[in-house]
């Protein structure tokens, strides 16, 4: 009967790890502009954020995803001027895992929830070069409000 339990122990366990890889892959990675500290300190770190959320999906096409999402703080929207329109933001950001287990962004977005409860989403990607993309990340890496 041990026998039984550790082998099931084991292979929840082995399934949890697996399940965490991708997630792990980019936390603990970094990013060709700044190799200083990893992308887990950059997100979990961010003084603007209140709360960062890591989770992996794949498509359906297969492609395996990782997305963290941060909610700003109190600070930030007040500091940006949000407050009358948003009771809460967030930062989306998408990575998509390739076979070689290297990552690189693949979508960057913003959810608000405004004064009446409605959520908007909007793509940052869309009309942003990579340049563009990468310096609003530089300033995240940065402690920086972004711009």
């Amino acid at each position: 009967m041990k026998k039984i339990k550790l082998i099931i122990v084991g292979l929840l366990l082995s399934l949890f790890v697996t399940g965490c890889s991708e997630v792990n892959t980019v936390k603990d990675g970094t990013l060709n502009f700044d190799n200083s500290i990893t992308v887990g300190q950059a997100f979990d770190r961010y003084s603007y954020f209140s709360d960062t959320d890591w989770e992996d999906f794949e498509t359906s096409n297969g492609r395996k995803i990782v997305q963290v999402t941060g909610e700003f703080n109190d600070d930030y929207i007040k500091k940006m001027g949000w407050t009358k329109q948003f009771k809460e933001a967030s930062l989306i950001v998408q990575f998509k895992i390739n076979k070689d287990d290297t990552f690189e962004i693949a979508a960057i977005g913003l959810e608000a929830t405004d004064l009446k409860g409605k959520t908007k989403k909007v793509d940052l990607g869309q009309g942003m070069s990579n340049n563009q993309l990468n310096s609003m990340l530089k300033e995240l890496y940065n402690d920086k409000p972004l711009s």
